[in-house]
């Protein structure tokens, strides 16, 4: 069993009202790749530049990702720089630089095209589809994409979604592609638009999923402190692929269980700024998170004991 996870490798600055860092390790890949080789074996395809540093590839030389995948071009690594508010859910991006991701045409290693499973993280749709095309019956695939993509390439964006198993999308995303201020509406018209499955990441508030014959709302963990939000949806999205790549059959039971895992992980994702955390993350630590999870959502002895 195994998770490809195809995106951006990239070098992140972050500042929060109350910390700054440089040259952290980032991107929607990293992010997803760690979170979910908590679960499974993962295979990294992205591309970085020739300043890309030793000490961030070592961080990525885990023993459950093959970075078979990850080619060095001539050119700069992907670079972001953000400024959060004191809400820590809304940023001012101070500067994208695409840098070897402008060029990058994504090529399967050999067998990878036999990958159980695919998270295509935010990138150019007709790439994303490329991707899911070359593979031999994954079990399941997730597209993701940001406002970008949704701005400048929105039929290709459609089709892509309609190759996919899941679709991933903040509630802003959602809104936007589906033209109303209702999550519920917005998740319809997105399946309505040909998506089997959608996710609705709604950050600390948790994720709401909608299928045909499906509605599943978790909520956020209740963390007291968030040092930097960066790549919770992505490690969201890793956590949600890698849990369902271990399973024998991918049941409305198995979905659900699979996004509170998500949002279990997730929740480690932004203890750290980038991806410092899910550097140190076990999976007993996850599964310790689950089970909380399950005793905060819990009701049934509840309803009992008042009837």
């Amino acid at each position: 069993m195994t998770l490809l996870v195809a995106g951006w490798v990239a070098i992140d600055e972050i500042e929060t009202p109350f910390a700054k860092v440089k040259n952290s390790l980032g991107g929607s890949a990293t992010c997803a790749a760690l979170a979910g080789a908590l679960f499974t074996d993962v295979r990294l395809l992205a591309a970085v530049g020739l300043d890309f540093s030793a000490e961030h590839r070592a961080s990525l030389e885990r023993k459950a990702i093959d970075l078979a995948g990850l080619t060095t071009e001539p050119g700069e690594t992907s670079r972001w720089g953000c400024r959060y508010h004191y809400d820590m859910n809304s940023r001012d991006t101070l500067y994208t630089v695409v840098g070897v991701n402008e060029n990058w045409q994504p090529v399967l290693p050999a067998g990878w095209e036999h990958s159980t499973t695919a998270f295509l993280a935010a990138g150019h749709p007709v790439l994303q589809r490329n991707i899911i095309q070359a593979l031999k019956a994954p079990a399941a695939t997730m597209v993701d994409t940001i406002k970008f993509f949704i701005d400048g390439a929105l039929p290709e964006l459609r089709e892509t979604m309609r190759h996919a198993d899941f679709v991933a999308v903040n509630e802003s995303e959602a809104r936007e592609l589906a033209r109303t201020p209702s999550i519920a509406k917005a998740g319809r018209a997105l399946l309505a638009g040909g998506a089997k499955g959608v996710l609705i990441k709604l950050g600390e508030y948790g994720a709401a999923y909608l299928s045909g014959d499906d509605y599943f709302v978790a909520p956020g963990y209740p963390l007291e402190e968030v040092i930097d939000p960066t790549g919770a949806g992505d490690s969201f999205a890793g956590g949600f692929l890698g849990y369902l790549d271990t399973v024998r059959e991918i049941t409305p039971a198995e979905v659900r269980k699979a996004v509170i895992y998500a949002s279990a992980v997730a929740s480690f994702q932004v203890e750290g700024f980038g991806p410092s955390r899910m550097l140190t993350l076990r999976r007993d630590e996850v599964e310790e998170r689950y089970r909380e999870f399950r005793r905060f959502t819990h009701f049934e002895a509840w309803d009992e004991a008042i009837e």
